[in-house]
């Protein structure tokens, strides 16, 4: 992977090019593999940085659609008039009436 900003290479490439359309230069088979394979390259540099672009994106999302564990753990201790009691009358504040 090129550190350099892919801009950058891209620009580098154009800028040699841009050369050729005087005339005069030949790009020999050897000269077009080498073009080839710096565009691999920067196509790479392109993927990685797209991947790396979405990967953060998903994160950011994860982390806004996720509930916070301390709101889940908080949630389950609120009292919910839509639950039945298993035992109703079961608990610490139940009198049995024994006196």
């Amino acid at each position: 992977m090129n550190t350099s900003p892919i801009s950058n290479q891209l620009r580098l490439v154009r800028r040699e090019f841009a050369e050729f359309r005087h005339g005069g230069v030949v790009l020999t088979s050897e000269d077009a593999e080498c073009f080839v394979k710096r565009l691999d390259g920067i196509i790479l540099d392109a993927l990685n940085l797209e991947a790396a672009a979405d990967a953060r994106r998903w994160e950011r999302e994860h982390d806004r659609l996720m509930t916070p564990s301390s709101v889940v753990v908080l949630s389950a201790f609120r009292n919910d008039p839509k639950i039945v009691p298993l035992f109703p009358g079961r608990g610490p504040t139940h009198r049995h009436g024994r006196s």
